[in-house]
């Protein structure tokens, strides 16, 4: 079972932090990367990718707060992407205080990643981001495109994409969502979205799971409909790296169309795989995020 190597703390939260690799020295300098899970997932889903990873970089990876072995912490306010974006930097200057990292997320760690980079604080901390996902502002920007040029192909896209994301709205609601996880449901729901059309996936449960679920519900409470509604373009200079899932169920790839208006150094890969890529194909994810890394300066 994968072991914390160390905890950071950002306020009463303490985050666990796994790590992959040699540290970076001044004889032995490398880049270091930090990677952020989704829901409901903790630090182990990058697992394969840090293996593959960590002759060449210094690799991390947390749970985020209510997940694994970092603090229960329960309530929607916590979960507002500010706490978050503390979390964040929390684990970077426990891992890297005199260094730049390279943030990776996937699917809410790839979400409130935008964030860090467009905060100041962030963009001192964090020299590249990878994503295989947009901003929820990218989102309300895309659905509201669409709402008022109401073309045939408009209005189709914007309620093929409502469609898609019934499941972060119906994690938004109150109490169904938690019935949904305690009496089995959610776990069974899991199963199936990971495994669907992926043969080289073998789904493991982690121990916890609907208790980590249940609390990470707050994610979807505290920012998603506010953030989605009162969206605009504002753009980074950090280099971004869109990594897109082109079967994706939930974020295709006309999401990420407009991606340069909200980046000014803007680059994107493609693999054939749905939302859940780093599970059924790591190596390639590993791959596509090395070239992308070192194509940078070094510790920009």
């Amino acid at each position: 079972m994968l072991q914390p190597e160390l905890f950071a703390h950002s306020d009463d939260v303490e985050l666990a932090i796994y790590t992959w690799g040699e540290k970076p020295t001044a004889e032995h300098p490398k880049e270091v990367l930090v990677f952020a899970h989704g829901y409901p997932d903790r630090a182990i889903f990058w697992e394969k990718i840090a293996q593959a990873l960590k002759d060449d970089f210094y690799v991390v990876a947390f749970d985020m707060r209510g997940c694994g072995e970092s603090t229960h912490i329960q309530g929607y306010k916590h979960y507002k992407f500010n706490e978050l974006l503390k979390d964040l930097f929390a684990v970077i200057d426990a891992v890297s205080p005199n260094q730049k990292v390279h943030l990776i997320g996937h699917d809410w760690g790839g979400i409130y990643g935008w964030n860090a980079i467009r905060d100041a604080e962030g963009a001192k901390r964090i020299a590249s981001f990878t994503t295989m996902a947009p901003s929820l502002e990218q989102v309300g920007v895309y659905l509201k495109s669409r709402l008022f040029k109401p073309t045939p192909t408009n209005l189709w896209q914007l309620f093929n994409q409502l469609a898609r994301n019934s499941l972060m709205t119906f994690f938004s609601m109150p109490i169904l969502p938690e019935l949904m996880w305690r009496i089995g449901l959610g776990a069974w729901l899991m199963k199936t979205l990971v495994t669907k059309g992926e043969r080289n996936v073998i789904y493991h449960k982690n121990e916890g799971l609907e208790g980590d679920a249940i609390r990470y519900l707050g994610i979807y409470r505290a920012n998603l409909l506010q953030r989605v509604l009162t969206a605009k373009v504002v753009q980074t200079d950090v280099p971004v790296h869109t990594l897109i899932a082109v079967r994706d169920p939930f974020l295709p790839p006309r999401l990420f169309a407009d991606t340069s208006k909200w980046a000014t150094q803007h680059s994107e890969s493609f693999v054939n795989a749905s939302h859940w890529a780093p599970l059924s194909c790591p190596n390639q994810v590993a791959e596509t995020i090395h070239r992308f890394t070192t194509s940078l300066q070094p510790n920009q």
